[in-house]
């Protein structure tokens, strides 16, 4: 397993990296360390002119940013299940830095510190945590405590966002690489949505279709969970029905204090196979929780090529 760790001074960054290094995979992980130096134009200075001049500056901060980067690769060397550890100080714009890392370095997943708790800090997230999320080809986690007093991670409940596509199965794929302990609960939670827009909720609950959607939700979520008891997983099952299936998901894991929230780029079209989905977005921007985003990185890339011809035949 092949982990990409953004690193820099801000305590979100901290508690990202406490949180993958005390993640339970089953196999030996080879950590990236990536700090970014950004230069003076993108570094906000609250108005102030720079005190010195440009080379200084980034020759000042690439010192601090691998004296930091250092001592957490110290800390990570250390831990038994640690196979290796990289570390990247390049400077450029943060965003498109760590995307670019990941994809040379072949990373399995990001992770990356999200802002805070307030509700405000939760819609904006962190202007490269949601772009990296956004943009990212290789599952990405953003990590948020859930609370002020919990910057000490640790798995106790873990709330799949399930939808019936093949986004279920690669949360299946990633469960495998985790070895968790039995009292950990694993929340299997699937939302119908009831399109209460076109005011058709009754009619659509009472429909002979509803009910088939409903009864083949139900099936799969129990074959899922079967799959989920094999590995030995404390497992609950949830249906809810609700008129917005990103608020329902954020709700659910408020309410049941998951701190946890697995989900994939759940709208089916080609463009949100490129960009990330409409109810994947909602969970990272509104969970208290931190969340986990799984893609497929070859899935990806045909989405990809599947735009650039549309954009080849449309010219």
């Amino acid at each position: 397993m092949r982990v990409l760790l953004a690193v820099d001074s801000s305590p979100y960054s901290q508690q990202a990296v406490e949180f993958a290094s005390h993640l339970p995979l089953r196999k030996p992980v080879d950590f990236d360390l990536v700090s970014v130096v950004a230069p003076p134009m993108l570094v906000d200075t609250g108005g102030m002119s720079m005190p010195m001049d440009f080379g200084s500056f980034l020759e000042i901060e690439t010192d601090r940013s691998r004296e930091a980067i250092e001592a957490v690769a110290s800390d990570l060397t250390s831990q038994d299940h640690v196979h290796s550890v990289h570390t990247h100080v390049p400077i450029g714009p943060p965003t498109s830095a760590l995307l670019d890392v990941a994809e040379e370095s072949g990373a399995d997943l990001i992770v990356l510190g999200a802002i805070g708790h307030s509700a405000i800090e939760r819609v904006l997230l962190g202007s490269v945590s949601d772009y990296v999320a956004t943009h990212a080809d290789t599952s990405t986690l953003v990590v948020r405590p859930t609370s002020e007093a919990d910057v000490e991670p640790g798995l106790q409940k873990i709330m799949l966002a399930l939808s019936g596509r093949p986004e279920d199965e690669r949360m299946l794929t990633w469960l495998r690489e985790l070895k968790l302990r039995p009292n950990v609960e694993v929340h299997l939670v699937r939302v119908l949505d009831r399109f209460s827009f076109y005011r058709q909720d009754l009619r659509q609950q009472a429909s002979d279709a509803w009910q088939a959607q409903h009864e083949q939700a139900q099936a799969q979520i129990l074959d899922f969970e079967t799959k989920l008891q094999q590995l030995g997983l404390n497992t609950e099952t949830h249906f809810v029905e609700s008129d917005h299936v990103g608020e329902a998901l954020v709700e659910y894991g408020r309410r049941h204090g998951c701190d946890l929230a697995v989900t994939g780029d759940s709208d089916s079209g080609l463009l949100t196979r490129v960009f990330l989905g409409s109810t994947s977005r909602y969970v990272l921007r509104h969970a208290d929780c931190s969340v986990l985003i799984i893609r497929d990185r070859d899935d990806r890339a045909k989405a990809h090529g599947q735009i650039a011809e549309q954009s080849l035949a449309s010219t």
